[in-house]
């Protein structure tokens, strides 16, 4: 495959995040300028931060005074998901240059994870040119949505822009259903999403995130290894 067609197959699968980026930064743009954040903050914060989870976090914590330490360790937890996603994608970017492989995780975010990794997974070598196009495209997606949203935040009510905020957990379960369907996969999901609504109502902010990728994880893996040793036993 040429570059050129691998800079094509990447803005093709990036198209739908870029679709649900946008409108989603939109609105966090929009919920920014309603909080009184200055719009240069808002835009700085996609660039620098460049996590929805986390952003729409922040400005809830900035809404009600909370201690900069606190807003710092709170965005920081948030993330640490992305420890596991960087440590699962390496091996397949091993072949990359080094100031490449640290560009590649500027635009390591969920939903490029989740489909970046599932093309590695079916036995395709990430190129550079295919892996930081779709990356550059989604984070440019939101950076834009946000430039966006922090223009218009003036004129748009925090109420009518909070409805775009379905995009996201759209996004998520469209990517949920369009991977493997196997028994280890539906546990994982299912454990983990379980685990993270139990933290969300127990108010514990991001470790729900962390425990639940960890145990889901976990007990996915276990189910499979499970299965692929009965599996070996009946074949045997």
């Amino acid at each position: 495959m040429s570059r050129r067609d691998r800079v094509a197959l990447a803005l093709k699968d990036v198209l739908p995040i870029m679709l649900a980026y946008f409108p989603l930064s939109i609105t966090f743009g929009v919920l920014a300028a309603a909080s009184g954040v200055p719009w240069h903050t808002s835009i700085f914060s996609s660039i620098w931060i460049y996590s929805g989870g986390a952003q729409f976090m922040l400005i809830s914590m900035l809404d009600t005074a909370t201690a900069p330490a606190t807003i710092i360790a709170t965005i920081l937890l948030v993330n640490m998901r992305h420890i596991l996603y960087g440590a699962t994608m390496g091996p397949n970017l091993a072949h990359w240059r080094e100031p490449l492989k640290w560009l590649a995780a500027v635009g390591l975010t969920d939903e490029s994870f989740v489909v970046t990794y599932n093309r590695a997974a079916a036995g395709e070598k990430l190129a550079p040119s295919y892996y930081l196009t779709f990356a550059l495209a989604a984070y440019g997606s939101w950076i834009a949505g946000t430039v966006v949203g922090a223009g218009i935040g003036g004129i748009v009510p925090s109420e009518a822009a909070a409805v775009l905020s379905f995009a996201l957990p759209a996004l998520f379960l469209a990517l949920l259903f369009a991977g493997e369907r196997t028994l280890p996969h539906l546990l994982a999901a299912c454990t983990g999403a379980g685990l993270a609504t139990l933290a969300g109502l127990m108010n514990l902010g991001g470790i729900g995130l962390i425990a639940g990728g960890l145990v889901g994880a976990t007990a996915g893996q276990l189910l499979y290894r499970q299965k692929s040793r009965i599996s070996k036993q009946a074949k045997s």
